[in-house]
C-alpha cells in the first residue's frame, strides 16, 4: 500500500498514461517530418521562423496542460466529432507525408490533436487550448502555389518603393523588375526580402503578444492585427534598402555576408518595435476617449492543481483504451503514407545536353554571342548563390545562340529535373522574365507543330518587352506524359502521378529571339518553331522523347510501323 504522500504522484502519472501513448503515436507520425524540416526548408532563410514558431507552440500546449490533464466526462457527441476530425487529419497527413505536401503533412498536426482532444478530455479541453492550435498554423508551410502567387508581386513593390526612397535621398539608383542597380552594383530582391514569409512570422509574433497581454476589446486586437501587415511591408522596405546602401558603400561582399544576416535582425527588430509603438497609440488613444487605465482583462484564476481531480484513483485509466485506438489510428496513417509514396522515377539520367544537342542543327551553327537571355531563375547568373540554385532547381541544363543562315539568332535554354514533385522544380518564363524587368505581353496557348508527321506539341508564345528591346518567347514544358501552361495544373498532374506509384521527370525547352519592332513578332514566333524542328531532328531518339515526351514516341513508333521496324521509346 503506497503511503498518503506518494497517492498524489501516483495518480497524476495515472493520469498521464493515455497522453504517453498518445505522445508515442505522434512520434511515429511527427517526428520524420519534422527532421526532414530541420534539414529542408527549415534551415532556408525564407522558413527559418519554422522552429521558433513550432518551440511556441509546445509552450503554449505546456501552459495548457492543466485543462488537458484534468478528468472529465466526455459526451458521445464529442467523440463522434473527435473521430470524423481525427480520421480528417490522419486523410492530410497520409497525403501530404506520401506525395510531398508539406502543407497537408504538417498542417495535419493541428487536426489530429484537435480530433485527439475532443476523444480524450472534450469540447470543453479543446476550447481552452485553441489559441496553442490556430499559433500553429503559423510552422505549417504554405502551399507552393501561394507563395508563387504573392510573392512576385510582393516582390516587386518592396523594390519600387525602395527605389523611389533611396532616388529620394539623392542616391544613383534604377530599377528592373526586381533587379535594383545602385551604383556599379545590382541587387536582386529575393524571396526572402518580399515580405510574404516575414507577414508571416510578425503575424505570429504579433498573434502571441496579443494573446500575452490580453486586451479586452476585440477590435483591438483585430485592428491591431491587420496593422502588422503594412508593418511587415515597410520592414521590408527598410530592410532592402538598408541592404542596398550597405553595397553602396561597403561593396557587393559586404552586403552579402554578415551584414546582410545583420540586415535581417534589423527587419525583425524594426518590426517588433513599431507593433509596440502602434499598440501604445492605440492604448493612449483609448484611454482618452475612455477616460481610464489600460484595458486589460483581470488576471485569470490560477487553475486547479492537477493532483486535486487526479485522486480519483484509476480516472486515468479509463481513458487508456480510447488513447490506444488513437495511437494505432496513427500508426496506420504512418503505414499508409509509407505504402503510397510513390517509387524512384524510371527517366534515365541524360548523359549531358551539352554532348547530345549538336553545335549545328540543319541550317543553323552556334555562335559567340553578347545577347543575353533572361535567366532560367529570377538570379544573377554570375553570382555563386545563382549557380547554386539553378543546379538545385535541374539536373540538366543547356543555354545556346545560334545563328541561321540569313544571320537571325536564336537563343536556346533547356532545363531538365528528373522528379517533379509539389514544389515544382520547372519555372514558367512568364515568371522568371516579369521578375527581370520585362514587361510581359499576354501568353497564348498554340499548337506547335514540330514534330515529324504533322504532330503538334502544347505551347505557350508571348513577349517580353525591356525598355526599346522586344523578346519573342516560345515554350513548351512537359511534366510525365503531360504539357500542364499552369501552376496548378502542373501540380493536379503530378498528384495524379504521385497517386499512381510514379514521380514524372520534366522539362523546359524555351527558344527566344530578339526583335526591334513588335510587328515582326509574328515572324519570329515562325522563324522559332523552324529552329524547334530542327533542333528535334538533330538529336537523338531518346533525348528527342526526354524533350518532347510520348509525341515523340508516338512519332517514332507510328514510323517504325509503317518502315517495318522497332523504336525506343524514353521510358523502355
Amino acid at each position: 500500500m503506497l503511503p498518503a504522500a506518494a497517492r498524489p504522484l501516483f495518480d497524476q502519472l495515472d493520469l498521464l498514461a493515455p497522453w504517453l501513448i498518445v505522445l508515442f503515436g505522434l512520434g511515429v507520425l511527427y517526428v520524420p517530418s519534422f527532421v526532414d524540416l530541420s534539414r529542408g526548408i527549415w534551415v532556408t532563410e525564407e522558413q527559418a521562423h519554422g522552429p521558433i514558431v513550432f518551440a511556441v507552440f509546445l509552450w503554449l500546449l505546456w501552459r495548457k496542460r492543466d485543462a488537458l490533464l484534468a478528468p472529465r466526462e466526455v459526451s458521445l457527441r464529442a467523440r463522434a466529432g473527435g473521430v470524423a476530425v481525427l480520421a480528417a487529419g490522419l486523410l492530410l497527413y497520409v497525403l501530404g507525408r506520401s506525395q510531398g505536401i508539406p502543407t497537408f503533412e504538417i498542417g495535419s498536426l493541428i487536426w489530429v490533436l484537435a480530433g485527439t482532444i475532443l476523444l480524450l478530455r472534450g469540447g470543453s479541453a479543446l476550447l481552452a487550448v485553441w489559441f496553442p492550435l490556430f499559433f500553429a498554423c503559423f510552422m505549417t508551410p504554405m502551399p507552393a502555389i501561394v507563395v508563387d502567387t504573392l510573392t512576385a508581386p510582393m516582390k516587386m513593390a518592396v523594390s519600387a518603393v525602395s527605389e523611389q526612397l533611396m532616388y529620394a535621398l539623392g542616391y544613383p539608383v534604377a530599377r528592373s523588375g526586381v533587379m535594383l542597380h545602385i551604383g556599379q552594383y545590382q541587387l536582386l530582391v529575393a524571396d526572402a526580402c518580399a515580405g510574404l514569409y516575414t507577414l508571416f512570422t510578425l503575424e505570429a509574433l504579433g498573434l502571441l503578444y496579443l494573446n500575452l497581454v490580453r486586451h479586452d476589446a476585440m477590435w483591438r486586437n483585430l485592428l491591431l492585427a491587420a496593422l502588422i501587415v503594412p508593418i511587415s511591408f515597410a520592414s521590408n522596405v527598410i530592410r532592402v534598402t538598408t541592404l542596398a546602401l550597405i553595397t553602396f558603400y561597403l561593396g557587393d561582399e559586404a552586403g552579402q555576408g554578415f551584414l546582410h544576416g545583420f540586415a535581417g535582425l534589423l527587419l525583425f527588430a524594426t518590426a517588433l518595435v513599431l507593433i509596440f509603438v502602434v499598440d501604445g497609440l492605440i492604448e493612449l488613444t483609448v484611454r482618452r476617449s475612455r477616460g481610464k487605465g489600460r484595458n486589460v482583462d483581470p488576471v485569470p484564476p490560477a487553475s486547479a492543481d492537477v493532483s486535486a481531480p487526479a485522486r480519483l484513483l484509476g480516472a486515468g485509466r479509463l481513458y487508456v483504451r480510447s488513447a490506444v485506438a488513437v495511437a494505432a489510428s496513427m500508426f496506420v496513417g504512418a503505414a499508409a503514407a509509407s505504402l503510397l509514396s510513390p517509387g524512384i522515377p524510371a527517366a534515365p539520367r541524360l548523359p549531358g545536353l551539352d554532348m547530345v544537342v549538336p553545335a549545328r542543327l540543319s541550317e543553323w551553327r552556334m555562335v559567340a554571342s553578347p545577347l543575353q537571355p533572361a535567366n532560367l531563375v529570377a538570379t544573377n547568373a554570375h553570382e555563386p548563390a545563382t549557380r547554386n540554385t539553378v543546379a538545385t532547381l535541374y539536373d540538366e541544363v543547356l543555354t545556346r545562340t545560334y545563328a541561321g543562315e540569313s544571320g537571325e539568332q536564336i537563343m536556346l535554354a533547356i532545363a531538365y529535373a528528373r522528379q517533379q514533385r509539389q514544389d515544382v522544380k520547372i519555372h514558367k518564363p512568364e515568371t522568371c522574365y516579369a521578375a527581370q524587368g520585362y514587361e510581359v505581353g499576354q501568353a497564348a496557348e498554340v499548337g506547335l507543330p514540330v514534330l515529324e508527321g504533322g504532330g503538334a506539341i502544347p505551347g505557350v508564345e508571348f513577349a517580353g518587352r525591356d525598355r526599346d528591346r522586344y523578346e519573342a518567347v516560345t515554350y513548351w514544358i512537359r511534366i510525365g506524359e503531360a504539357y500542364p501552361h499552369t501552376a496548378l495544373r502542373m501540380r493536379e498532374h503530378i498528384l495524379r502521378e504521385g497517386l499512381a506509384g510514379r514521380i514524372p521527370d520534366g522539362v523546359l525547352v524555351r527558344v527566344s529571339s530578339i526583335v526591334d519592332d513588335p510587328a515582326k513578332l509574328g515572324s519570329a514566333y515562325a522563324t522559332q518553331r523552324r529552329f524547334m524542328a530542327d533542333l528535334l531532328k538533330a538529336v537523338p531518339a531518346a533525348t528527342r522523347a526526354v524533350l518532347a515526351g510520348d509525341m515523340a514516341n508516338l512519332m517514332e513508333e507510328t514510323a517504325a510501323l509503317a518502315s517495318g521496324g522497332v523504336s525506343r521509346g524514353r521510358h523502355q
